[in-house]
């Protein structure tokens, strides 16, 4: 019987990756979750814990693993203390890092091309370890571990029924905003940039197929799709769903100045060294590898996943609670006593709306979108 442990593994790859496991033969599957889960067959197994306590993980590990898929978001350190422990509990160890590592290009996106981490002279950037950066350091981590028996993925954005974004916002922020008939405003000039969102269940599949190959040791390897939409695009998708879902029209505004907002975001540096690139990503190498995965096309899965998650109740993510209050302070808006959980989201969302952090909102340009 061969055992593969999933680190990580409750987010809109992990989930999809599990469903796929769980009608392997000769296969345990163990998942680590912080909260009490009930597998969905006999082969999944889930352990209560967090992979992020050393203890924990430690005692998880006392098993040799076939293979270990590790979806967990590290800090830096932490992926450089825990890395040799990581390759020794396992004959396959696969590592999630992002195609947001990758620089601004012109031409279509390989594994080649260069990453933001050796090209950026941004000094200031450098100096952090926001999202791209860190992922190209654990990155650079493994290329010089001394050991080959790891693979690198890079997924671009994914999507499914419970995670759908629009420019820097996930759901939580600009359809949480829809549903409760708020108005909403993005930057102007992400809609005009072409994008690459693929299914999460076409990135778990390719995971799949690599899990245990030897000939993808030692290599990093890009899982998107080659299609490509503008984020304009993507947000008449949205319209057109929940028109029909919910007969409702939503006021969209844009402006070409964002950073209160955008600050919300990695300090604004998702919006600067992400979504404001054109993206469009090469599929030779990991076709390769896996054979041809028949993408789910953007305009098809998107309105799936969003008529599924309209269809399900409707269930948010803890509610970003700045964001929430900078918005409303720009139209005048204020959330209603019920939308919070607790006095205390309630106490941090009026301390936001009031804060002279805010205090030059006025002077803003918008323009109405929808």
């Amino acid at each position: 019987m061969k055992r593969a442990l999933i680190l990580g593994g409750t987010g809109v790859m992990g989930v999809y990756l599990i469903e796929i496991m769980s009608k392997w033969k000769g296969w345990d599957v163990w998942v680590t979750s912080r909260k009490t889960r009930f597998p969905l067959a006999p082969n999944i197994h889930y352990i209560q814990g967090d992979a992020r306590d050393d203890i924990f993980i430690h005692t998880i590990l006392e098993d040799h693993y076939d293979v270990i898929v590790d979806f967990m978001n590290y800090g830096y350190q932490e992926f450089m203390d825990r890395v040799q422990l990581l390759l020794h509990s396992t004959d396959h160890y696969l590592f999630l890092s992002s195609c947001r590592v990758f620089a601004e290009s012109t031409s279509t996106i390989t594994e080649s091309s260069p990453r933001l981490l050796d090209v950026t002279e941004d000094k200031d950037f450098l100096k952090t370890q926001r999202y791209a950066l860190r992922k190209a350091r654990q990155e650079d981590i493994l290329y010089n571990c001394g050991e080959n028996n790891w693979t690198i993925i890079r997924p671009y954005i994914t999507y499914g029924d419970a995670r759908l974004q629009l420019g820097i916002y996930e759901k939580e922020q600009w359809l949480y905003r829809f549903l409760n008939n708020k108005k909403l405003v993005i930057r102007k000039e992400i809609l005009d940039k072409k994008t690459a969102l693929t299914s999460g269940k076409d990135v778990s599949l390719a995971i799949s197929r690599l899990m245990g190959m030897h000939e993808a040791y030692g290599e990093a390897i890009n899982i998107v799709t080659k299609e490509t939409m503008t984020w304009g695009e993507i947000l008449e998708i949205y319209q057109k769903i929940l028109t029909k879902e919910t007969s409702k029209i939503f006021e969209i505004y844009t402006t070409t100045y964002f950073p209160i907002i955008e600050e919300c975001f990695e300090g604004g540096y998702n919006t600067l060294y992400d979504r404001l690139y054109d993206r469009a990503f090469c599929s030779d190498k990991v076709d390769k590898f896996c054979g041809d995965i028949e993408y789910l096309p953007m305009r098809i899965g998107l309105e799936e996943a969003l008529t599924n998650f309209l269809h399900s109740g409707a269930h948010f993510l803890p509610i970003q609670w700045d964001f929430e209050a900078c918005q409303d302070r720009m139209f005048g808006d204020i959330s209603a006593l019920e939308a919070f959980e607790n006095d205390e989201q309630h106490m941090i969302y009026l301390e936001y709306l009031k804060s002279e952090k805010y205090s030059d909102i006025d002077s803003y340009l918008f323009e109405k979108l929808i």
